[in-house]
């Protein structure tokens, strides 16, 4: 009788966590909101594990509180919005990541192994934590504020666009998989630029390179 019990606790506790709503999740953003529902509504999709994917383009959004919720996400696209602070952590599913033409001065995307493509241009980064994130292939992160960059962990990466920010230096020698790296438009000094060009396999665009002065 009494391991019955514990049987139906335990259904009743499995059922309540894979079947919540997606009204249940405690989204602040009017407009990241409005997001969510209009394509849940689009999809035809009712509970939190339904939502595998967002685009939600130039909607104002600046709170992204309550889209933890959505640990399901493989997909996530928010470009062109007004969110100065983002973590992602708590999305273990992502495989893409846009957050492109934002205000963004932190984010956390730790402990994303699923991540192949970030795009996080046009913003306002200084640091970014790839710890846990070494399996990202393709990254955009041009036109932000970094000094420094510590990619010596993403092994994967194949392309990599880094140009407009203030890095003097960026240690790629691990990056085995890196086939195009643009790192245009930083106070790089010539040393550098040299080793880069040493480097076979791997087309670099810098403003050593004659084209770029053209």
């Amino acid at each position: 009788m009494m391991k019955m019990f514990y049987l139906i606790v335990l259904s009743a506790f499995s059922f309540s966590v894979f079947s919540q709503s997606i009204e249940s999740a405690d989204v602040t953003d009017a407009a990241l909101k409005a997001c969510i529902t209009s394509t849940a509504a689009e999809k035809g999709w009712n509970q939190l594990v339904d939502v595998t994917e967002l685009k939600c383009h130039g909607m104002n959004i600046q709170s992204l509180n309550g889209l933890s919720a959505f640990t399901a996400l493989t997909s996530l696209s928010l470009y062109n919005n007004n969110i100065d602070n983002a973590d992602f952590s708590a999305l273990k599913n992502l495989t893409s990541l846009n957050v492109a033409a934002n205000n963004l001065q932190q984010i956390n995307i730790s402990g994303l192994n699923k991540l192949i493509v970030l795009y996080g241009f046009r913003n306002k980064l200084k640091s970014v934590n790839f710890d846990g994130v070494e399996n990202l292939q393709k990254m955009r992160l041009m036109q932000n504020e970094f000094t420094h960059i510590d990619v010596s962990n993403l092994t994967y990466l194949t392309e990599a666009h880094l140009f407009d920010n203030q890095l003097t230096d960026l240690n790629i020698d691990s990056l085995k998989q890196l086939t195009f790296l643009d790192v245009r438009q930083n106070p790089m000094p010539d040393e550098l630029y040299d080793h880069y060009d040493s480097l076979p396999g791997i087309v670099i665009s810098h403003d050593g390179n004659a084209d770029d002065w053209k």
